[in-house]
């Protein structure tokens, strides 16, 4: 039997300062058994915007961990050997679709499902956030908030940036009609830990901002269902 812990943090948007995205990122940090970690971020779904992979390298650049990036949307060579190396990933936000389009295309699904296996962290923001599971609520495709297949490692669905009160409909609509699975809906500010594929805490940055677990006849705030189905 695999040992290993199997770690998914996802965060559902960016906060409303600054400081309150620190506190969600050094959170990714606290979860790691290691004192100095290696990080690598991924920031694919925003097409390798350097400004995004800078900020990346500024906010983590006194936590005494060791850095890097790679650009898969230039190249895939040796992708598996970088994955496999780290302690944490950390995929950014942006567009959804381009990035599981890159992920599918070079077969890279296999390669983040041996890392979650190994105990390596997975995380992310927004795109970053949802892609574990197995479908999305996404307006990638540029048809409006319609569902998207994930990557699978973890069961049932998800939407990011839930605050958002018309994507929490949608979501809840899609689960009610069957074009959803039951998941879990995450506001801006707000990261939700899972392990072995369960939700095990919610931790928020940001006032009034939670995230919910739904089904067809229930939406329920999701520290809730963990206290319930523990």
């Amino acid at each position: 039997m695999n040992s290993a812990e199997k770690k998914i943090i996802a965060i559902g948007g960016v906060g409303v300062s600054p400081e309150s995205d620190e506190k969600l990122d050094l959170h990714i940090l606290s979860h790691s058994k290691k004192t100095k970690n290696s990080i690598g971020f991924l920031g694919t779904a925003s097409k390798d915007d350097e400004e995004k992979i800078n900020k990346f390298y500024k906010r983590f650049e006194n936590t005494s961990s060791e850095l890097s990036h790679f650009n898969l949307t230039s190249n895939v060579n040796n992708f598996s050997q970088w994955l496999l190396s780290k302690d944490i990933v950390y995929v950014g936000g942006g567009n959804t679709f381009f990035m599981l389009e890159i992920w599918k295309k070079n077969d890279l699904e296999k390669i983040f499902k041996l890392a979650y296996e190994k105990g390596i962290i997975l995380s992310g923001v927004s795109a970053g956030a949802v892609c574990w599971f197995d479908w999305i609520l996404s307006d990638s495709m540029g048809q409006g908030f319609e569902p998207l297949k994930g990557i699978g490692l973890i069961k049932g669905g998800c939407t990011p940036h839930s605050s958002d009160i018309d994507r929490l409909n949608k979501f809840e609509f899609n689960i009610k009609n069957n074009k959803l699975p039951e998941g879990i809906a995450i506001d801006d500010g707000v990261a939700v830990v899972l392990i072995d594929g369960k939700p095990t805490e919610v931790y928020s940055t940001v006032d009034n901002h939670n995230a919910y677990f739904l089904d067809k006849s229930k939406k329920i705030n999701l520290k809730e269902y963990i206290k319930k189905y523990d």
